[in-house]
């Protein structure tokens, strides 16, 4: 047993970081299960570690018990937890749901997830939760907590579902009685985290469900692990991915999303830092840094990070509580992106006040309608009433495809049978020609027969149209020819979840950025001139501005004219109407 006047000590300590969690930004590192017995394992060690925690203002550390084999005793965690209170730091538990040799049974296919029709994987599971629930006032479950099983007993499982339908209902039963009811049934007191991936377009193919899933946990933590995005290794992932997930998955479950998760994997200083800045204006009230041991090796990211945390904490409380306004770009939970994959990533990319909603936007002035909204039944009604309120409507080849004949004739635009994949080399804006330095993937068998072509594309030499327009009720109907990936790309690149290939928007020549921006951003009142790679946030008393760019760039917005130097974070007032329609 713990002396009286260390448990009175934790407690109090436990009280200041949660209220320090509430004031501000608050920051925490995840140490795995090995990173515990490398670091954590003696007196001299652990001061090491407070060390480096002093320096990132670090408040808190989740001690992982179990990676696989990777184990930590719980007298173990509980030494370290206590020696944590002393210094100030609050501890919580954490698991990776991963198979080892002993622990679990791994599944029949190439990721490394468990077989959760295992008799050993329920047990083990069950058993750690019982058996930690005790020693921490939080539990976390890293983002593993998943499956790709194929096996027989997980064919007999699903019946006559699709894999992505079993999967779900898998796991938000198992999430249920292996890891909520034995961790009450341990400490009723005990809070529990979901910590969600960053593949957010790819959840319900592999038993992700937010809606039913977050109403289980205590709290939601986000990936927003983007990493470099022009390396192959982790997918050439967006570094809007990390917001966009944030601000989809808070539309699911409001202020149960507290925090964020990124790493140094594949990390420059620079990209490592600009997870930071996009966590922070996606609403993130902590930072989870993975993980301990990348932190005690010395990565060039730390030194950046720690110099910019005034800034961060600054734009935390600015944003905290902030009305959002931009594009709404519809999202469904458990529907299908083919073709449209990670599509709000890149419409970021180029300067798009992208916002993600798991809900019809029905006040929006301007929504995006890619393949996930063609999976609302009643996307066709919704629509009518949204344009009949003057809203602009943006539709991809893909969603027209998916809906069908309705949706042809209201956006006066014909898209065949199937998606002729192709590739744009030049844009034609009027009768002026823009080269593409890095070709543009579009759909060829997009065709606008009562729509007007306001700019086109040249494929192969043949004119395609690339942005069309039709008036339609109060409201405009606009057609964007992109594609970003589908199932078949995947395949090809042996990937399973993150972007498979490099795509072209992100890279388009300002010429082609500016009149796309313009028709988007009319109905919200914005004027914006800047080159790609600048993402534009819009809250109700200001605009953000950020560069991804490595090197500065001059911005026009709203008639101001400014610098905005590489990597810069800039806020503005606003000065336009309510991005909302009147119902």
């Amino acid at each position: 047993m713990r002396p009286a006047s260390l448990v009175c000590l934790t407690v109090c300590l436990t009280a200041l970081n949660l209220q320090g969690a509430e004031e501000g930004l608050r920051l925490s590192i995840y140490a795995t299960a090995d990173d515990v017995q490398r670091y954590l394992a003696t007196t001299n060690s652990r001061e090491k570690v407070v060390q480096i925690c002093r320096g990132l203002q670090v408040s808190r550390i989740f001690l992982e018990g179990r990676r696989g084999d990777e184990y930590v005793a719980p007298t173990t965690l509980t030494k370290v937890r206590d020696f944590l209170a002393t210094k100030g730091i609050h501890a919580s538990g954490g698991i990776a749901t991963v198979p080892g040799e002993r622990f679990g049974t791994r599944q029949n296919t190439a990721l490394g997830w468990l077989d959760w029709e295992s008799d050993k994987t329920r047990q083990d599971i069950a058993g750690f939760f019982a058996v930690n629930a005790p020693v921490f006032d939080e539990l976390i479950v890293d983002d593993f907590f998943c499956t790709a099983d194929t096996s027989p007993g997980s064919e007999r499982a699903r019946g006559h579902r699709s894999w992505g339908e079993y999967r779900r209902d898998l796991v938000v039963s198992l999430a249920e009685s292996l890891i909520v009811q034995p961790t009450r049934s341990a400490r009723s007191s005990a809070r529990l985290i979901i910590k969600f991936p960053q593949w957010y377009d790819r959840f319900h193919l592999f038993g992700y469900d937010p809606p039913r899933m977050a109403a289980l946990f205590d709290q939601v933590w986000v990936g927003t692990e983007v990493r470099d995005p022009k390396t192959r290794r982790m997918g050439f992932v967006q570094p809007t991915e990390g917001y966009m997930n944030f601000r989809w998955l808070a539309s699911i479950s409001g202020d149960k999303v507290c925090g964020a998760w990124f790493d140094h994997i594949e990390c420059s200083a620079q990209n490592f830092v600009d997870q930071a800045y996009l966590s922070v204006l996606a609403g993130a009230r902590e930072l989870t840094l993975f993980h301990l041991g990348d932190l005690m090796e010395g990565h060039p990211g730390d030194a950046l990070l720690a110099s910019r945390l005034p800034e961060l904490q600054a734009a935390a409380e600015r944003v905290h509580g902030q009305r959002r306004e931009g594009v709404a770009f519809y999202k469904p939970p458990g529907s299908d992106a083919d073709e449209n994959l990670y599509l709000a990533d890149y419409l970021g990319m180029i300067g798009l006040p992208i916002l993600p909603e798991a809900h019809y936007p029905d006040s929006a002035r301007v929504a995006v309608l890619a393949v996930p909204a063609a999976a609302d039944p009643d996307v066709l009604s919704r629509m009518h009433r949204h344009l009949r309120g003057g809203a602009t409507l943006v539709l991809t080849p893909a969603f027209v495809r998916r809906v069908g004949g309705a949706a042809s004739e209201l956006a006066g635009v014909e898209v065949g049978q199937a998606s002729e994949p192709a590739t744009a080399q030049e844009a034609l804006i009027g009768r002026a020609k823009v080269s593409l330095p890095m070709p543009l993937e579009v759909d060829a068998a997009l065709k606008a027969v009562r729509s007007r072509a306001v700019v086109r594309v040249n494929v192969a030499g043949q004119s395609l149209p690339f942005l069309t327009s039709r008036r339609w009720g109060g409201g405009r109907v606009l057609v964007l020819n992109l594609r970003t990936f589908s199932e078949l790309d995947f395949r090809e690149a042996q990937e399973w979840l993150l972007a498979p290939k490099r795509r072209g928007l992100p890279e388009i020549p300002q010429e082609l950025a500016d009149p796309l921006r313009q028709r988007l951003l009319d109905p919200l009142g914005i004027q914006f001139s800047v080159p790609a790679g600048v993402a534009l946030c819009l809250f109700g008393e200001a605009c953000c501005l950020y560069n991804f760019l490595d090197h500065p760039v001059g911005v026009h917005l709203d008639g101001e004219h400014l610098q905005l130097g590489a990597h810069q974070l800039s806020w503005r007032a606003a000065t336009r109407p309510s991005g909302r329609l009147r119902k």
